[in-house]
Order: C-alpha cells, then structure tokens, then sequence
C-alpha cells in the first residue's frame, strides 16, 4: 500500500508561503548523498562496531546502490514503505538511503518492539519488505517477524542482516556481493511521504506520524544554521536509530550534511568517551540518561571531552545542575524541546546567554513559530504556564490512516496542539513544565499508560488498574501499575510483568513498581485523578514507614 500525502492536512496556505521563502526545496536526503558521493567519496560516512569499522561514502553508495537492486527486484516503487528495524549499524544507513533512493517510504522501528507493536506496524503502514537482525541481544527476529504476519494478515519480505544468521526470506550478505545497480531515474518528489515513524501518544493505538523530505530537511538545515556547524563537525549518535532522535537527528542529520556519523549499538559511557574522544565527535542529540552517564564517567577518569561542543538534550527533564557538571568536563549542552510530530522545535544555542541555556528548553528554531495558550485557546501573556503550540515548516502532515487524529492535532490556521505545558519568557525562550497528555517518557523513549493499562485489565484478578509515570532520577520516569484487586484476590509482581511479555508488551514498556489500593481517587465524573497517585507515590515516606 502506497502512502501518499493528505490533501486535507489544516494549514496547507502555509505550504505555498514555506516554498516562496525558500524554507522548503527541493533538496533530499537521497540527492544529497549522491552530490557528497561525486565530490568527496573518500570522506568517511559512518563509523560503527566501537569504532573499529569505517565506511567511506563510496562505499555508501555501492552498497545501497545494491540494496537498490533488492528492493526493485521485490516490486517496491515510489509510495511503498520499507520498514527498517534495526540497531545503530552501518547496514541501517545503507538501507534507509536505498529506500529513500527508491522514494519508497522509510519506517523506522526500535529493535525492542515486540509482536504487538509490529504487528500494528503491518496492519496499517503493510511494509513490502522488513529489515532485522536474525539474532540480537540474544532474541530472535524470524520467529517475532513470523508472528506479527500471522496477527496482522500480511507478510512483508523479511531481510535478515546477519553475518552467520540463516532464515528470513533473504540475507542482506548475499545482497552485498552483488553488482552495484543504477540509482533510479526518478525518485519522489521533495513534498510526498519520505517517513512514517510511530509513536504512542495518550491511545493504547500508537500512531503514524508523517513527514516529507522538505519537513525533515528543513530541520536539518535550520538546526545546522542555527547550531552554527561545518562540514569538520563529527555526528556521534548512541539515540536509537529506530526513533525519530537518533534516525532524523543522527543518520539523517549527519548523511544529508555530508558529514561522519559514529554509530553507538550498545550503551556504555566507558565505550562513548573513547569513541567521542577518538572519533573527534562535536555533536550530538540524546536524552538526559546518556547526559548523566557520560558526564558521571568523565568524572569518575578524570577524563575531559572538549570536543562535544554541541549535545543537544531532551526527551526528559535536564536538571541545569547537570548542564553546570557537563561544562565542567568540557560538554557543551544545549537544551532543546521536540517531539516526533514537529521534531526540534526549539533549542538553545551555542553561545547563548549562560542562565538559559541551564534553565530553559531554548528559543524556537529559526522560521518556527510556538504559542502558549489557555485552556480556551487564547494566547498566554509571556511568564504564564499554558499548552505549547508549535507552527512552521518543520511539522508534520498528519497520522497514517488516521484523519480523526490529524484533524485534532491541528487547529484551523495550521498550529500544532503538542499537549505539553510550558513557560515562555519575555526573550522567547521556552521551559517545558509538565504535560497534558498522560504520556511517560522514560529515557527519551514514549510509553503509553493506557496501552499497558488495557493488558493489565484482562487479568482477571484486577478489577482496576492505571499506570503512572514516577520520577527517576536517571531515566526521567519509570512506569508504576496502580492496582485495585478483585475481593479474595492477589497478584504478585513477578507474576504480573509476566504476562505482559506474554502479551507482547516491549521490554521497556513494562510497570517497574506495583502499588496495591483498596480504591482508586476519582472526580466526580468518574475520572481517575491519576496526579493524586503520582502526588501520593513520590512524597517523602514518614519515617515510621521507611
């Protein structure tokens, strides 16, 4: 099935005035690389395998040129998504630049996603091919793949990228050794679907998110002008790249720019200061965990790392404490606020005055325009806490499938509706303070409560349940199931986080505490008033109780 724009998304006026200012063109992701490839295809594209192996952009493009030849040979065209659940690997940036050379439609997806959420991947967006791994961190793709065909009544080519690996229906190393094939004489135009990358909002039902190549290359060029970067910056990207950070803000950014990308798989500060410290990296976007981490190893060593000018961090709370530690052992950080639908919206820059760029989320990127309103929609004077709303060149089309979603999310004159609270002050620097929406960000990565929170009521011993997010110092929020059991019965915790794997909940979606209640607070209207909960479990403990 061929995803195709929505004619209907609210705002298109702007499309023309975006065009006319030259904030949208006709540059893409796939052109770019083919003009870096003719002028410098020497120059190093990706750096993976803790840096003990380099890719040239040459080598780039001889190997998505190959996977050119795959995806043909199975029929993709221009429209067609090609799904791509992969780690931080040189082979993701083949594949996504081969996909993108195709026109075809780049769905990125986290290595943790299980059979629920992959199969709510084939249902709507029905892939033509998957990219996985046969095995990695000792789980098993082909059977996880197999199953999600089964639920979802579709059954994508499965491309395994493993070296040793059998199973799928092909294997990438065969694909390698064959001949380069021709890049296609035509691609998609620059405003048709480039990316749907799903994300899970306050529904159990994550949703496709869409974006074009002139949505994301207008946030690559304005975070590159803005960021004030040069073709020496080093990208060095330990986000996933199966989510829109680490794929837009890390592959993308850095394949587009021309400029190399050191790719991070497994996290491990030890293994992140050595690489950054080898490889020269300038430059990053990650959440506040990574942050924390490799700040608390520096310090640990002794080790400095002066060359991170620009780490770009969000995703979760970043305490201006942190920011102070970092500048310490040589870091850079730039706050920033973002989000799938409208990427990065604002981000603090280099240079920019010292008490914001510890204290707030930044000044919008250059040509995006946020609002702070009411609860009525009525714009909030400056120092007044209301929901962010987000307008630009930088924002997506709307949700696959989904004009309900789209036409919520967008209000007539085109601004976005992003659920998040914020202050702006009277310099237009914006402070994220809480959310509308329930949803739980635990290191940089969505959870939904009501999808967890659905799994949880099939138990038949819980006659109610709500999940909440807990405050953690490390990853920002960790999930806790707030349970009111059926009279006579019990359910321990193990027994619990059991059964959503069984279910196919991801590992990182799952309740880290249990609370027993005899009865949840509600509001008149029978509404959980899930903040008592949150208000309840993170007040200090008296001391009789500790």
């Amino acid at each position: 099935m061929a995803v195709t724009a929505l004619p209907n998304r609210p705002g298109a006026e702007l499309h023309a005035q975006y065009r006319r200012s030259g904030w949208w063109t006709e540059s893409t992701l796939a052109a770019r690389v083919r003009a870096t490839i003719g002028a410098r295809p020497d120059a190093v594209a990706v750096v993976d395998q803790a840096g003990t192996r380099s890719r040239t952009y040459r080598e780039l493009g001889e190997d998505a040129r190959r996977v050119v030849g795959l995806l043909q040979s199975r029929g993709v065209r221009a429209g067609d998504t090609v799904s791509i659940q992969l780690p931080n690997r040189y082979e993701t940036a083949v594949i996504a630049l081969a996909a993108h050379g195709c026109g075809a439609v780049v769905n990125p997806l986290l290595p943790v996603y299980r059979q629920k959420e992959l199969a709510h991947v084939f249902d709507v967006a029905r892939p033509r091919l998957i990219f996985t791994p046969g095995v990695y961190r000792r789980f098993d793709y082909r059977p996880l793949v197999q199953e999600a065909a089964r639920l979802a009544d579709h059954s994508p080519v499965h491309v395994v990228i493993d070296d040793e690996v059998e199973g799928g229906d092909v294997q990438l190393r065969e694909v390698l050794t064959r001949a380069p094939a021709p890049w296609p004489a035509t691609a998609a135009a620059p405003d048709a679907i480039a990316e749907i990358i799903f994300t899970s909002g306050t529904e159990s039902v994550p949703k496709g998110v869409l974006h074009t190549e002139q949505t994301a290359c207008f946030s690559m060029d304005a975070a590159y002008a803005d960021l004030a970067l040069t073709p020496d910056d080093v990208v060095w990207m330990p986000s996933p790249v199966g989510h829109s950070t680490g794929y837009n803000y890390g592959l993308r950014f850095a394949l587009y720019h021309g400029i190399p990308l050191v790719l991070q798989d497994t996290w491990s500060p030890t293994e992140a200061v050595s690489l950054i410290s080898a490889q020269r990296c300038s430059y990053t976007l990650a959440a506040t965990t990574f942050l924390q981490d490799l700040v608390e190893e520096c310090e640990r060593t002794g080790i400095r790392l002066p060359s991170l000018t620009r780490f770009g961090c969000g995703g979760a709370p970043v305490p201006p404490d942190l920011v102070v530690a970092a500048e310490r052992v040589g870091i850079g950080v730039l706050r920033l606020y973002g989000s799938t639908e409208g990427l990065v919206i604002t981000w603090n820059r280099p240079g920019g005055p010292r008490d914001r760029r510890r204290n707030t989320d930044g000044p919008p990127i250059s040509h995006v325009e946020i609002r702070i309103c009411d609860d009525e929609g009525a714009p909030c004077p400056a120092g007044t806490m209301g929901e962010v709303l987000v307008r630009g060149p930088n924002t997506c089309q709307g949700f696959y499938a989904d004009p309900e979603r789209t036409a919520a999310a967008f209000d007539a004159e085109g601004w976005l509706r992003s659920g998040d609270l914020g202050v702006v002050d009277d310099e237009g620097y914006l402070t994220i303070v809480g959310r509308k929406k329930e949803i739980i960000i635990r290191g940089g990565i969505n959870i939904a409560p009501r999808e967890v929170e659905d799994l949880l009521a099939q138990s038949p011993e819980i006659e109610r349940a709500v999940v909440i997010g807990l405050p953690d110092d490390r990853l920002g929020e960790r999930a806790c199931a707030c349970v009111v059991f059926r009279p006579g019965q019990t359910l321990d915790f193990d027994t619990m986080t059991a059964r959503l794997r069984a279910a196919g909940l991801a590992p990182y979606k799952l309740p880290e505490r249990l609370e027993v209640l005899d009865a949840l607070p509600m509001t008149a209207s029978g509404k959980t008033q899930k903040h008592v909960l949150v208000a309840r479990f993170t007040a200090p403990r008296p001391a009789a109780e500790r």
